[in-house]
């Protein structure tokens, strides 16, 4: 069983979550300040294995290499967007759109599982976007394919495409998710698949 510690975004910022268990790591880094993240992480002692990245957009990625440097983690994500991400000012990371410069990361490819993790390559938001789900606890962390209330990430945006992100709601719609950490907003806990059916309903209407 793992424990989650939730950093809710505000503004123009994702979530993010401190994971602790057999390892500890971190899904996203969001854009803003780090400090309540460090702290909590320096006041418990705890090491950081890796910080896993969702996906690519800004919003998500902006504190990557501060907090990379800070924890002494490695950064992660689906190949696709390793490579955007370590290209340096790529404009599918948007963070022109923030009025800001992206610099290169040193960004690992993420495997197929990590620790008792399965990562789901869950295209539509971006191409190369992912979610990660713990079968035994029922866990998944949705990036931004699927919000709570049945909202689902935004596929007008560079390598968007809303055929694809139906098709990652259907894969996501066969688990059985109990907790759904959204990479924006509220999480929902204890009726997880009933978000996920409320948004692949919700986006075959549009």
């Amino acid at each position: 069983m793992v424990e989650i510690k939730e950093f809710l975004g505000r503004g123009f910022s994702s979530n993010v979550f401190l994971v602790m268990g057999e390892k500890n790591f971190l899904v996203d880094a969001g854009n803003g300040s780090i400090d309540k993240i460090v702290d909590r992480i320096g006041s418990d002692n705890i090491d950081i294995d890796r910080i896993i990245l969702t996906h690519r957009h800004f919003d998500h990625t902006a504190n990557a290499q501060e907090l990379a440097k800070e924890l002494g983690a490695q950064l992660f994500a689906q190949h696709k967007e390793a490579d955007a991400l370590s290209a340096g000012e790529d404009p599918t990371v948007l963070a022109q759109s923030f009025g800001k410069i992206m610099p290169p990361l040193e960004v690992n490819n993420l495997e197929d599982e990590y620790l008792d993790f399965k990562v789901i390559e869950c295209p539509g938001h971006t191409d190369g976007g992912i979610c990660l789900y713990q079968p035994e606890d029922k866990i998944l962390f949705s990036g931004d394919t699927v919000f709570s209330a049945g909202g689902v990430g935004r596929t007008d945006l560079p390598t968007g495409n809303i055929s694809e992100l139906i098709s990652s709601l259907e894969r996501l719609n066969q688990l059985d998710v109990k907790d759904l950490y959204p990479g924006h907003g509220p999480s929902a806990i204890g009726n997880g698949n009933h978000h996920i059916k409320m948004a692949l309903r919700n986006l075959k209407y549009l």
